[in-house]
């Protein structure tokens, strides 16, 4: 038989080591619980962005389906084409530019009505920019939409290209402004081949307009276009009633 003093430290080691057990199961309940109120902070915050992103959402399908019925929508009867334009539309499809090892070509996505084959008479052309253009990059091909002259109809707005309807010799003249430390080159490409340039620019809180001309040989079908280079772009090219950006062109021969 033990010694009662034994029975007794036993005892003592016993109820030690159910104290120390209570107390660690103690200290792993505070860690779940204090686990769970962060758990419960992310699901409340990726509550609020779901509700956020759900009324995104709705704003978006919103605007969507204003823009479907703006696009599915009459015309206005009443809004008028000039007659340049409307044979313009008809005569002409759409252009577009693909780059090939740094050279833009423009390639046509619907043949033209009326080929300009058997085209008679002068061949002339004169337009400008009807605002300014911003963020301009290298190969960026200029748009002239305001056209004040299209004898032969060669030159589409809506690319800034001219074909010509006949071959010869065409002269060709561009000005370009420019204003507070404005910087653009701007090159006459004519199928595919830089045949010329011009380099306006200005100083601090200056205006600055170039011109150049170019004399070249152009072939029936041929793309004629303003570019700017791939480097030295920096600015605004301006263009409203104290100075238009412009683009002219004619048949020489």
């Amino acid at each position: 038989m033990l010694p009662l003093w034994c029975f007794i430290g036993f005892l003592f080691f016993v109820g030690s080591c159910a104290q120390d057990n209570s107390n660690l199961d103690q200290y792993q309940w505070s860690d779940i619980i204090d686990e769970l109120k962060i758990l419960r902070k992310e699901v409340e915050l990726n509550r609020k962005r779901i509700v956020q992103q759900e009324g995104e959402l709705k704003a978006v399908k919103i605007e969507l389906e204003k823009t479907k019925r703006y696009c599915h929508s009459e015309p206005n009867p009443t809004e008028e084409k000039s007659k340049t334009e409307e044979l313009e539309v008809f005569s002409r499809g759409k252009n577009f530019i693909t780059r090939n090892r740094g050279l833009s070509k423009i390639k046509r996505i619907i043949p033209p009505t009326n080929p300009p084959t058997n085209h008679e008479g002068p061949i002339a052309f004169y337009a400008y920019m009807n605002a300014p253009m911003t963020n301009i990059g290298g190969h960026h091909i200029l748009l002239f939409d305001v056209i004040k002259a299209n004898l032969g109809f060669g030159l589409h707005s809506t690319a800034g290209v001219f074909t010509a309807p006949k071959s010869g010799i065409y002269v060709f003249t561009w000005t370009i402004r420019v204003f507070d430390n404005g910087v653009h080159s701007v090159e006459l490409v004519v199928n595919g081949q830089v045949v010329g340039a011009l380099f306006p620019h200005s100083g601090a809180h200056d205006n600055d307009t170039g011109s150049t001309t170019a004399v070249v040989s152009v072939n029936e079908g041929e793309d004629v276009y303003l570019r700017t280079r791939i480097d030295n772009n920096v600015g605004v090219i301006y263009s409203d009633a104290n100075g238009y950006s412009s683009f002219a062109g004619w048949k020489l021969t």
